[in-house]
This record gives structure tokens, sequence and C-alpha cells, in this order.
């Protein structure tokens, strides 16, 4: 490499940086900081309970396994990368649950002859702005599992997991739902855990995006 080709490379490598770094200082900082608390997930109809079925034949022969437990973990992830916007200071998921097996204890204590499900089906009917107002958050974030499907391939011993679901972020103080987002995603080697994961880091770059938390002037 020759000496003048070696500065022009250097020359062209810093002038290429310099909107970059223009850009980071113009970064918008928060004008305060706001309480968030992330629900479990609820289940869409029929997928309350973890099933196993075999669809197809053949070569197309797979198993699917879905989980009835991915309202939990759906809770999980979007609480840790929630967690990671400027601004906003999540309640711990421990808290959480802490709180929510209370209110299933009372639950149990009040009405001794309900079962788990009947009393699972009564807080997940409660107003998430109930939630908030219980917890005294500034924002609460529900969720919906679409789907969260780990499908295995019986010719070609492959796997492939897939997950869908819906957020809404509701205002405790004003009693609105402020923001929406819903996506869904495939991919071959995944848990539906790990897929969780990817769009709950797209939901948090959509939030920022709109100031759902109204954190920027």
């Amino acid at each position: 490499m020759s000496k003048h080709f070696r500065i022009a490379l250097i020359l062209f490598t810093a002038v290429a940086l310099i909107p970059l770094s223009g850009c980071a200082a113009k970064r918008p900082v928060p004008s305060g900081v706001v309480t968030l608390a992330v629900l479990d997930g609820t289940m869409a109809e029929g997928l309350r309970e973890t099933r196993k079925s075999t669809v197809g034949w053949w070569f197309g022969a797979k198993t699917r396994y879905d989980s009835g437990n991915a309202g939990i973990a759906l809770g999980d992830v979007v609480a840790h990368e929630f967690a990671e916007v400027p601004g906003v200071q999540v309640v711990s998921r421990e808290d959480f649950r802490s709180y929510y097996s209370e209110k299933e204890r009372l639950l149990s204590r009040e009405f001794p002859d309900m079962t788990p499900e009947e009393r699972l089906f009564i807080l997940e009917g409660q107003s998430p702005l109930d939630y908030g107002r219980s917890i005294n958050v500034d924002f609460i974030l529900a969720g919906r599992v679409e789907k969260a499907r780990l499908a295995r391939s019986h010719f070609l011993r492959t796997w492939t997991g897939s997950a869908e679901y819906t957020l809404q972020l509701w205002d405790v103080r004003s009693g609105r739902n402020v923001w929406e987002w819903s996506e869904e995603d495939t991919d071959l080697f995944a848990s539906p855990v790990s897929i969780m994961g990817q769009l709950a880091r797209r939901a948090r770059r959509d939030a920022i995006r709109a100031d759902a938390f109204s954190l920027y002037p």
C-alpha cells in the first residue's frame, strides 16, 4: 500500500465518521424518569395449555409443541428489553411476581372453592390500569401471546421456532392506551422464547421512536 493511498484512506475514514459523531451528540436526552410495570402476557384462545401434535405425513411430517406458559416468558423478555429505554425504570419481575402471587393467595382464601384456572381467569380479566394504580407506577405494559411454537421436522431433523404477540402500553395517570405494537417471526434452530426476545428488541426501538413514554421535549 503506497504512502499517499494510506493518507487518503485515513482522511476518508475521518470525514465519514464526522456525521456519525454529530448524530450521537444530538441524541435527545429524557426529560425525566417514569416507572413501568410489565404484566405477564395473556394467552390467545386455545393456547392456555401446553400441547404436542403431529401434522403432515412422510417427508413433510412435523411434531409441533405449543407452550401454554409463554405468557410468563413474554413478560420476562419484554421487561428485560424495556429496562434499556432511557428514562424508564422497570419494576423488577421478582417484585411483580410477589405482588401477583399475593393477589392469588387472597383470592384463594376468599374463595376456597375456586380452581386455579378460575383464579387465573379473574386475575387476567382485571384492567391493566387497575394493576398500575395498585403498584403505583406511571405506565403499565400488557401483552397477549398469539403464537409460541416449536416445530420439529421428522425427515430433516431440524426445528423451527415461531412467536407472535401484541403489546399495549397504558398511561396510568390519563387512563389512555398510548402505544400499541404487534409482530411475528419464525427462525430456524431457534426457540419461541429467543424469538420473543428478538421481537422485544424491535418493540423497544419502536417505542423509543414513537416517544411512547413522552420523555422527549
